[in-house]
């Protein structure tokens, strides 16, 4: 019986495993993809999902050299975005409305924007407006 569980298991993960990778249908990206490019010798790469529309959906990360710099959480035409600092503690975090135009999807920055410094401290509050910077407080220390 045991040998039968492990072999249902293998055969779920091997077929969970080989979803194709980076595939458009009727010229819309869907499922996962994955964007790889190389940098001064360092790769940097991107990995997340399409929905069946073109829009992405659920967290995207973005890695360069192997270090988390970039998170993406995506619901609905929105998306809470989150910088890191080399030392992996916050750099900023605020959200996003993405809209199709004619020439494809635009992000703006919408809302508060917090900005921190490398030791996690809240130094700045941008606040936009689709895109444009409405309001800039400097936290005082």
């Amino acid at each position: 019986m045991r040998h039968i569980s492990v072999l249902i298991a293998l055969i779920l993960i091997t077929l969970f495993s080989s979803c194709k990778v980076n595939q458009k249908v009727n010229g819309e990206k869907v499922g996962k993809w994955v964007y790889k490019t190389t940098i001064n010798e360092k790769t940097d790469i991107h990995k997340g999902r399409y929905k069946k529309d073109g829009f992405q959906k659920g967290t995207w990360r973005y890695k360069y050299d192997g270090k988390l710099y970039k998170k993406e959480e995506f619901k609905d035409s929105t998306a809470v975005v989150t910088y890191y600092h080399p030392n992996r503690k916050v750099a900023s975090i605020g959200n996003i409305i993405f809209v199709k135009e004619k020439k494809g999807l635009h992000y703006y920055y919408v809302g508060s924007w917090f900005i921190y410094n490398p030791k996690g401290t809240l130094i700045e509050v941008k606040h936009y407006s689709k895109g444009v910077l409405e309001h800039h407080t400097i936290v005082r220390q």
